[in-house]
């Protein structure tokens, strides 16, 4: 499992490469809207519409959550449960879901991706920072560092081929780009089989905008009680 901690947050405060990268990134993320192609609509299909928006609700909830957790970070250090996990109102609105562990100072930020995002580094970098910001104002005399999970969810069905690092490692500065490391999970691109088995609905739902036999989307409908 890969962790945005306090000492990346003061890395990145005090690494004036980052500030830098940070500007030009938000520079050429507003040069690609600009000068991007009109494309026309496609049609999609409104099943997969419900899918999503099925999904998102999931997403909304504890148990689903700390089982969504539980099914991809099986090696996870801490304990969760739907009784260990609440959500956490420590964000911007229209970003991503922050669940907090009761317990410790661990939090879950979790983004839903439903395209390519090739500037989600950035994001993930830039609500992490927030995150520690706002934690700050409330903690002033903390003894418990916080610790953040990033994890990108992807539910869509183009390819997503952004490269991404192991290790949380600020690099490629030279470059102008900010390579930061997150959890990132590819639904559609998993093993429908093995999604089967999760407890979490959201594995299960995903299964249904996938090319799989009649009767493993009949087990699925069947478990998701649709």
């Amino acid at each position: 499992m890969l962790l945005f901690t306090y000492n990346d947050y003061l890395d990145c405060l005090s690494n004036r490469k980052i500030q830098k990268a940070i500007y030009l990134e938000n520079k050429k993320s507003k040069i690609e809207q600009m000068i991007k192609p009109r494309e026309s609509s496609e049609i999609q299909f409104k099943r997969d519409e419900l899918i999503d928006e099925f999904i998102e609700d999931l997403l909304n909830r504890e148990e689903e959550i700390a089982y969504f957790i539980n099914d991809f970070f099986k090696m996870c250090p801490w304990k969760i449960s739907k009784e260990v996990i609440e959500r956490c109102n420590m964000k911007d609105e229209n970003k991503s879901m922050v669940y907090k562990h009761k317990e410790k100072e661990v939090y879950f930020l979790i983004d839903l991706q439903k395209e390519p995002n090739y500037h989600i580094a950035y994001r993930i970098l830039m609500e992490c920072t927030n995150l520690v910001n706002k934690w700050k104002k409330i903690h002033p005399y903390y003894k418990h560092l916080p610790v953040i999970v990033p994890i990108v969810i992807y539910i869509g069905r183009r390819e997503w081929n952004n490269k991404q690092n192991i290790n949380i490692k600020y690099t490629s500065f030279e470059a102008n780009c900010i390579n930061l490391s997150y959890n990132f999970i590819d639904l559609c691109r998993c093993n429908p089989t093995k999604l089967l088995k999760n407890k979490s609905l959201i594995s299960n739902a995903i299964i249904l905008k996938m090319l799989v036999s009649d009767e493993i989307k009949q087990k699925t409908i069947d478990k998701l009680n649709l």
